[in-house]
């Protein structure tokens, strides 16, 4: 009487799978975690609430109304809101990165606390922590173990399978 036991694998080419489905992934929610801020940073302008005792006079016929220091800043031209960005996740090395951007000029005295003081993308400002706590709930969405078969042993009457 003999017993056979054989095994084949494709450890190499399933590794290699696994690997190019778990970058797909981290680009995938990198991408959601930057257009969320981007969405969280104008949905903060547009409910802003606005300083209505201190009118700035910008021309003859304009007049701005600035959001409350605290705030992130009120739209007035939307200069500041169209320049919002997203720089597309990529690999960077061994890294992956995404990026919200924006290339107004007074974009950083805004967010600065010691400066105007309207956070709208700084660490700690509203559209900042409600992305991280996005970011933290859709992050098991990244992990690749429910998406393998994990290897099933079982009797044959050729002796002793794994699968």
């Amino acid at each position: 009487m003999t017993v056979k036991i054989s095994v084949s694998t494709n450890i190499k080419v399933n590794a290699k799978n696994a690997e190019k489905l778990y970058e797909t992934n981290v680009l995938r929610h990198l991408n959601r975690v930057a257009n969320n801020f981007r969405n969280n940073i104008l949905l903060g302008m547009q409910r802003t609430p606005k300083d209505m005792d201190n009118p700035i006079q910008k021309s003859d016929t304009v007049i701005h109304f600035p959001s409350k220091r605290g705030n992130p800043p009120a739209i007035d031209t939307g200069n500041l809101a169209s320049s919002i960005r997203i720089n597309p996740a990529r690999t960077i090395g061994k890294n992956y990165q995404a990026s919200v951007s924006t290339d107004v000029e007074y974009a950083e005295s805004l967010d600065n606390p010691k400066l105007k003081n309207r956070p709208f993308m700084r660490k700690g400002s509203r559209p900042y922590e409600a992305t991280v706590d996005y970011a933290r709930r859709i992050m098991n969405q990244i992990s690749i173990r429910k998406q393998f078969r994990p290897i099933k042993v079982s009797r044959s009457k050729k002796g002793v399978v794994l699968r």
